[in-house]
This record gives structure tokens, sequence and C-alpha cells, in this order.
């Protein structure tokens, strides 16, 4: 015990006077692995299980607990370095994980959030790149939204307490009638020209200066643009940020919004009658989306919470908060030191350099043997003239590569993904450890709005509602009391950049039937390699967290499935915000060129290129039809990459100022998936069976799938992508996917592919909706 009380002495002490470089091998043991340890230690996470151990693990959370993350981890490493032989645990051990812990939460109070947002460059703590060279381990340098309550003066947040600056990302905590209001702060640094793809594109002259903006994704606000009596923004993407320390921005032509120097505000209003549910906040600068969604700037929204619509179906009692999950799925490419090939020609790269204009090559698909572990990462490999080799790409799960997640409450847990990836799609398991069968989960929510079905709904029609982002399955036992939404069950989700879903996870056996687990029983999440077309990118196989079922004592308020009042069928009443009045819309009249789609006519909206002969021309096409699917004459405009002064659609509201509903065809003509997405609604899948039952499924975004050209043309010299004739002439075989979209929104927004590569390089288009004259 003597010995014990000089230790501490010491690390009381030295503390003060500790060199943090020390914190890079032990950057995954955050205060949440030891308080886990403590409380309830897992054999694969604890390396001893002795009382001096235990009390050192104590002592070590009452000297740590007011220090900074960096601070803490370096204190961790001096007390292992010095007590290495009272405590046998290494700094960096690879049979330690660390353990899943929540993003940082900024809630709202008294009906108001008000942040100070800072983009700026950041050392990743829990991501420690080791280079072949023999050099020391190194955190690569992301960019990450340092956030704070708006402070009562200047643009600094105030170090210690209250501060977040996290590369997995925070979550901001609104309700329905809330005033989200964020001051940005543009800090980001300066980036070579010559790594960058899109500086010789029209508009493309001052991205190496590295602006930013804000897009608060998914949330059903209007699109408010900036007057000279309210500077502020609403969910606006036409503006470009620049830091000031960067230089200032040279004119040109084709610009991307309007140019606002270091500072912007915003202030978005919640609607009364918004849909609870996950929603997310990234950049949406035209030609730098990938660039800095790829270095992590990306965060989360909830509006509501889990209990609104979700309760169990043995005690009609609300989902209680602490059994919500909220998992940001990140990846980033860090790389050796050499030479790489760029768009624009090679350039020298340093160690633990991060590549934001990201290459789907980077590592091969699937492990080369069974010697090669992919847990949280894959190694970097050479493809044709790219050579990655000595780098690793990087899975995370709230900036965590491979996690541990202890589930401990009989009643299982609801989890809300989010794809904050700028490029990857994941084709997702979780799979039993003990027989590598994909384990059953419940589907509850889709890109922030909760299900809705009836009870009498096919199997088949729950598939075609989802287009193929899931693999619905049956759901094990059939429900045994009346439930007001009949369950979804899954056992795969295709997630595409941008893609959120909410799940029920808990134990099942492998018939499916939910149980108490085996003791030691495990799963693995993972992503299990997705190919997305012929000329599609190869994305890779990797364990992303460890999931340990460690539920003890009998469920309580679930006994086979959540009960679910979908979101999806209250938006649609007569207060919904798809059926009633929009707010502060007034009769104007319509602008040239403004008018509503004529009864009976659809929009047809075409993916492809601008110039199928030349690689990388990203663009939509445009037309109308009529309702004998005959093209509407003067309406066709040719597939264009996006340029901002031309607005592609003009509509207005309703009648009274009500929502208004379009039928939209999308037409896939290229053999690489692509991710349609739209901005400020939702829209719902139309079937071959008609309209989509009462409530259903709305989505922000939907998988395109894959054009087959018949002709060897396609794909030995238009780049694997079809012509608009040879679509219509049959020589390309592509349905379209026909959705129902409601406009309730005013402003101008966007339509765009989702895989960020795709919207830079010009796969974007303007919309704009207007009230209705009368």
């Amino acid at each position: 015990m003597a010995l014990l009380t000089k230790f501490v002495a010491m690390i009381v002490g030295k503390e003060q006077s500790m060199s943090t470089s020390t914190h890079l091998k032990i950057s995954k043991l955050t205060p949440g692995y030891w308080r886990a340890t403590l409380s309830n230690p897992p054999a694969h996470i604890l390396s001893d299980s002795n009382d001096l151990s235990a009390a050192l693990r104590c002592l070590f959370l009452l000297i740590t607990s007011r220090m900074n993350a960096t601070r803490r981890a370096a204190t961790l490493c001096r007390w292992l370095s010095v007590a290495s032989l009272l405590v046998p645990l290494t700094c960096g051990s690879k049979t330690a994980l660390a353990v899943f812990a929540e993003p940082a939460v900024f809630a709202s109070e008294q009906g108001v959030l008000d942040i100070l947002m800072i983009a700026k460059p950041k050392p990743i703590p829990s991501i420690s790149f080791t280079p072949p060279d023999g050099g020391g381990a190194v955190n690569p340098i992301g960019w990450v939204y340092e956030i704070c309550r708006r402070p009562a003066s200047g643009d600094d947040c105030p170090p210690g307490a209250g501060t977040e600056a996290d590369y997995g990302g925070v979550r901001l905590a609104l309700q329905q009638g809330d005033t989200l209001k964020i001051r940005l702060i543009n800090r980001l640094p300066r980036i070579d020209p010559a790594k960058l793809r899109y500086v010789t594109n029209p508009g493309g002259d001052n991205l190496h200066l590295n602006p930013t903006n804000l897009h608060t994704h998914g949330l059903l606000v209007p699109a408010r643009a900036p007057t000279p009596t309210d500077p502020s923004l609403g969910d606006y993407i036409f503006v470009s940020v620049f830091n000031s320390a960067n230089g200032i921005p040279a004119p040109q032509t084709h610009e991307h919004g309007s140019i606002v120097m270091d500072a912007v505000d915003y202030r978005i209003e919640i609607p009364k009658n918004h849909p609870s549910g996950l929603y997310w906040f990234h950049p949406h600068v035209h030609g730098l989306s990938l660039n800095q969604v790829a270095s992590g700037l990306a965060g989360i929204i909830t509006i509501g919470s889990v209990g609104h619509y979700a309760r169990g179906d043995a005690v009609h009692a609300p989902i209680p908060e602490a059994q919500v999950r909220h998992l940001i799925l990140k990846d980033i490419q860090v790389l050796a030191a050499g030479t790489i090939r760029f768009h624009r020609g090679s350039a020298p790269v340093a160690n633990g350099e991060v590549l934001n204009q990201q290459d789907s090559d980077f590592c091969a698909q699937f492990p080369a043997d069974a010697s090669e572990v992919r847990q949280g990462s894959c190694p970097g490999t050479a493809h044709g003239d790219d050579n990655y080799t000595g780098g690793r790409w990087y899975f995370t799960v709230n900036g965590e590569p491979y996690p541990a997640i202890r589930m401990t409450n009989p009643d299982g847990e609801v989890w809300r993904l989010t794809n904050a990836s700028g490029n990857v799609s994941y084709d997702l398991h979780l799979v039993n450890d003990a027989d590598r069968t994909p384990m059953i989960m419940q589907l509850l929510a889709v890109d922030g709005v909760s299900v809705h079905l009836p009870g009498n709904t096919p199997t088949g029609t729950m598939v075609e509602l989802t287009r193929a982002r899931f693999k619905v399955v049956e759901c094990p036992p059939a429900p045994s009391v009346d439930l007001r939404s009949l369950p979804v069950c899954v056992t795969e989700l295709v997630m595409m950049p941008s893609a959120r879903a909410e799940l029920w996870v808990t134990y099942r056996t492998p018939e499916g039937r939910v149980a108490p687990p085996p003791t030691g029983a495990t799963a693995s999440f993972k992503m299990v390699g997705l190919t997305t077309g012929t000329t599609g990118n190869k994305w890779p196989a990797v364990d992303l967290a460890k999931v340990e079922f460690a539920q003890a004592g009998s469920q309580n308020l679930v006994s086979s499935a959540l009960d679910i009042q979908g979101d999806a069928l209250a938006v649609i009443q007569p207060t919904g915000t798809f059926s009633a009045p929009v707010p502060g819309a007034s009769p104007a009249p319509l602008s040239a060129g403004c008018k509503p789609l004529a009864s009976g006519h659809r929009r047809r909206i075409f993916f492809g290129f601008e110039d199928v002969a030349v690689n990388g021309t990203q663009a939509l096409g445009y037309e109308e039809v009529d309702e004998h699917g005959a093209v509407d004459p003067g309406t066709q405009r040719p597939l264009t990459r996006f340029d901002p002064s031309q607005t592609v659609i003009c509509l207005p509201l309703g009648p009274g100022q009500t929502p208004v509903h379009e039928t939209w065809e999308l037409v896939q003509l290229s053999t690489e998936n692509h991710n349609f997405h739209i901005h400020q609604t939702r829209f719902q899948i139309v079937g071959p069976s008609g309209r989509p039952p009462a409530g259903g499924i709305f989505q922000d975004n939907i998988p395109m799938g894959v054009a087959v050209p018949s002709i060897p043309e396609v794909m030995e010299k238009q780049n694997g992508v079809c012509t608009v004739d040879q679509w219509r002439n049959g020589q390309c075989s592509s349905r379209p996917i026909v959705i129902d979209i409601p406009f309730s929104q005013l402003g101008e927004f966007v339509y765009h592919c989702h895989i960020l590569q795709h919207e830079d390089a010009g796969m974007m288009a303007k919309i704009r909706v207007v009230p209705s004259p009368n």
C-alpha cells in the first residue's frame, strides 16, 4: 500500500508537466473504457482482474476526471510506463478495444440551440498510423467542427468543458418548434491545387482556398436565402464562406454562391409538425463537398426522440433514451510518404497525410488471405498507376476504428445509423460469431421518418418500397398483440452516402427468435464488400465493431417487436407537414418559366455523362412527359453539368399555399450506381402495383441501380455510359424509378447524386419552389 501511495503522489505531482506525445499509442483508451471496465468488465477487454489493478483504474478516473482527452491519454501512458509491474496492460494492445461512446450532445434549452461552430484542422487521437518506413506513429490531421454554446462575445470557443471538437462528430438534439442558430467560422487550411480534382472546372478557380458552408441534411425546413434586413441563412447552400487567412478569392464567372469572408450565421426554425428522427449536417460547397466530408466535417441532428414513435409490445411505454445508440459511420484514407498520382499529375505526400480526394481503389476489396485481419481498417495497395502501399483506410464508428459495443439491457437497443462518408456505400450485416449467419433486426425508420405499414402489407411490397436498400425477411414469431404498424425485419442494409436507418437490435436465436443470449455471445458488425456496377466501385469488406450480448434478466417492455406509430402516416394527415398549408407562404405572381406541372404529366431526370467520350463528366438531363408517356416538346434539356445560374425546375405550391405532389421518373444511363437525393423534402417509390400504402416508407436518397447496354460501344467507347437516344431505342435497358414527391418548403435548393465525387463533378441541378399565386 505504501508503494501505491508513492505512485499516486508521483502521478499527481508530475501530471502537469507531461508531454502529450505519449498519448499516440493509447488514444483508444477513453474514460468510457475505464468506466465500463470497472462497472462490468468483459473478458476481451480486461487485461487482468486483480484488486490492485482495479484500484489503480479507479484512481486514474479520479485524478483525470477533469482533463481533456489528450491530457488524460498522456497521463495514462505515463502511469502505465511507470507502473508496468503493477498493471500488466500495454499501451496500444491489440486485444484492448475502445468501448463504444455516444457522440457529445448539444441540446436545445427553452426552445433554442445557439452554437458557435468552427471548421478547423485537428489531429485524430483515435487513429494512430504507423508508417512503413519505421517512423513514429502519427495521428492524421482531420478537419473537425469545434462546437460550443455561443459565447457572449468573440468567435472562439473557450477551452475545457463545454467545447467539443471530435472527428467522430457531435449530436445536435432538438425538439419540434425549436430554433437552431449556428455561427459558422471557416478556419480550414488552404489545399495544394495539384491535389484537387475540380479546380479547372467552371467555378473552380478558388477551391484551393477551401471555402465551406453548411447543409442540414434531411430537415424539412425552408431553403431561406439572406436578405438586406435579415442576413442570416436557412438551410441554403448557395453561399461560400472563405477563410481570409488563406487569401482573397479571385473574381470568376460561374460562381457557386455569394461570397462571405470568415463567418456566416444560420437560423433554422424547426416546424412544430416536423417528424421525430435522425438527420445530419455537412458542408455543401460544389467541387469540395467530398474533400471536406472525407476529412471529417459531419455531425448528426435529432428531432424529438425515439420514444415519440417507438413503444414496447409487451408494455406500451416509450423506449427510453438510455436504450438508444447513435452510430456515425465515417472513413478516412491515410497515406504513407511517397509520390501519389493525382488527377492533374503526381505530387509528393507525407506520412500520415489524409487523401481527401478519395480513391475507391485505395485497398483491395477483400483480404488477401486469412492472415489479413480487417478490424476497422484495410491496408493500402497498388492499383494501376496508383500506389497506396503502406497507407491505411480507416472506417470508424463515432470516430473509433473497431470499438466494442456491449449490450446489457434485456429489451435490446435502438441503433440509429448515419452514413456520413463522402463516397462509400456500406453493405452492412450483424453477423453472429457462433454460426456466422446474419442476425435479424427490426427496421424502425428510414432517412429520419419512422415507417408505417398496414398489417396486410406483403413482403414483396416492403421490398418494392425500399428499392433493395434492405434485405427484408419475415419477422419471427408473429407479434402476439396488435401493433400499429407491421414490423419490418431485415438482415442486410445497403447504405449509400447520406443514408440513415434506425433499427431495433437484440440477441436472437439462429431461427430469428428473441431470446436471452448464451454466455459469451458476440457478433460482428461489418461491411461485407459491395460492387456498384460494371464500371462502379468495389467497396472493401471491413469489420466495423464487435458486439457483446451481455443481456441478463427478463424482458420488460419488448416481447418480439417494437410497436411503431410511424411519422410516415402522420406527415400525410391534414395537419402533417406534407398536407397542411405552408407556414409563411402568401400569394405572389409567378415569374417567367415558373408554372405547375400539368395534370397527368411527369418530370423525367436522366443520370449520365455530359460527354460519354470523356470520363468523369457526370451530369443530369431533364424532360417532361405527358399522361401517355410522350415527351412534352420544348421541355428537353441535354445532360449538363451543374450550373448554379440555371434553375432547371421552378414550381409553385398548390392552391391555398398547400404542399404540391409531383411524379418524377429517374432514369439511370450509367453502368455505375448513383444515389439520387433531393433537399427539403422526401419521396415515396411508386411501384408497378401503384401508389404505396397509406403511410409507407419515405426516403430522401435512393440507389439507382445500373443500366444494361446491349451494344459494345457503350463499354468500349463511352466509358460505360449510355446516351438518351440509346435508352429510347432499346439499346440500353434501364427501367425508370417512379417516385412521388411532396413539395412543402419554399426556396432554392438542389437535387443530385449523393456520391459526393459525382456531385462535385457536376451531377446536380437547381430547383425552386415559390408561393402559389392563389
